[in-house]
């Protein structure tokens, strides 16, 4: 019998899995909210580029940029007005450590990166002005990116260095529910090479890159396969999930199906629904291949809640992906 572990490296390879994999139950997540240099600290509070993060209601109790704040108003301006947070100051010997037990024959790490080039310009500048001033001045947004790259790679060094993952996730939402927030033109011109960048470094250092981009994106998920991303996580079902994974399915795992912006993402969501979104998943991508199951609730309060809220999700998945390759 193989482990959890095998299982899911095989679906990342393009390989036949003994059974679906499930994202929930066999990776241990590192990094991501304990970012807190990059996202601010538990409960709101200012990061280290000087952003003002506040918990809010409708992002489900999870912090967000404060409204209103702009750190740099003129993209031309951001080598004296942007502080880089210092990467030596953070204990990576300490994040290291709460790893130690974990049985890494049987479970997949994965280091979440938050916060990622398109994103961190938007905490920077707002939405509005950030995508103006990647259509009035593409090249100071590159350079801009290209800098914002170096102090990423810089992390992909520690974090190959004391926790060892064996993926390492980059999270650059650059779309919404109806599409990329800026022209796939755009998004190859001023991104992509970023993107490509940070995940050539990620694979230098011995780890798996993965780009996590919510939203219907389909138009950029070949730019994806282009930045040597072995896979694209939490796909929401706005895209055609299964015409991806006919297209593209020998080039890039898709991780995730469940559409959480619909009724079984609620709080309130039954067991019989989210049982009926976890087969409809599995029925419809896994006989693709390259697919791993991936989902969750948007539930406020502690990260106990959240994950308790994860329980059924996860059991419908082991339940309905067990045999479906037998």
């Amino acid at each position: 019998m193989i482990s959890a572990k095998e299982n899911f490296m095989m679906a990342l390879n393009h390989e036949v899995p003994m059974w679906v994999p499930n994202a929930i139950s066999d990776v241990v997540g590192a990094g991501g909210p304990a970012e807190t240099f990059d996202n601010g600290p538990y409960g709101g509070g200012y990061d280290g580029f000087g952003v003002l993060w506040h918990c809010t209601e409708s992002a489900a109790g999870q912090a967000v940029p404060a409204a209103g704040q702009v750190i740099l108003d003129d993209i031309c301006d951001w080598e004296d007005k942007v502080t880089f947070p210092d990467v030596d100051s953070i204990d990576w010997k300490d994040m290291g450590e709460r790893f130690k037990a974990v049985n890494r024959d049987e479970k997949v790490i994965e280091y979440g990166c938050w916060n990622g080039h398109f994103l961190r310009l938007t905490h920077l500048m707002g939405f509005e002005n950030a995508l103006c001033a990647m259509f009035t001045d593409p090249d100071a947004c590159m350079a801009f990116m290209d800098a914002l790259t170096d102090y990423k790679i810089k992390i992909v060094e520690r974090v190959a260095e004391y926790i060892k993952p064996d993926l390492f996730t980059s999270y650059d939402d650059t779309a919404t529910e109806a599409g990329t927030f800026m022209s796939p033109a755009a998004y190859r011109q001023i991104i992509k090479p970023y993107h490509k960048k940070l995940n050539d470094a990620v694979k230098a250092y011995g780890m798996i890159p993965m780009m996590h981009t919510c939203g219907r994106c389909e138009d950029i998920v070949p730019d994806f396969i282009d930045e040597g991303a072995a896979a694209w996580t939490s796909a929401q079902p706005t895209n055609d999930i299964a015409g991806i994974l006919q297209k593209y399915g020998k080039q890039i795992t898709v991780i995730g199906g469940y559409n959480t912006n619909g009724l079984p993402g609620l709080v309130d969501a039954s067991e019989e629904v989210i049982d009926a979104e976890v087969k409809r998943c599995i029925d419809t991508y896994a006989p693709y291949g390259s697919y791993i199951f991936h989902g969750f609730r948007m539930v406020p309060g502690t990260v106990k809640e959240f994950f308790e809220a994860m329980v059924p999700i996860s059991a419908a998945a082991d339940k309905y992906g067990k045999d479906f390759y037998k």
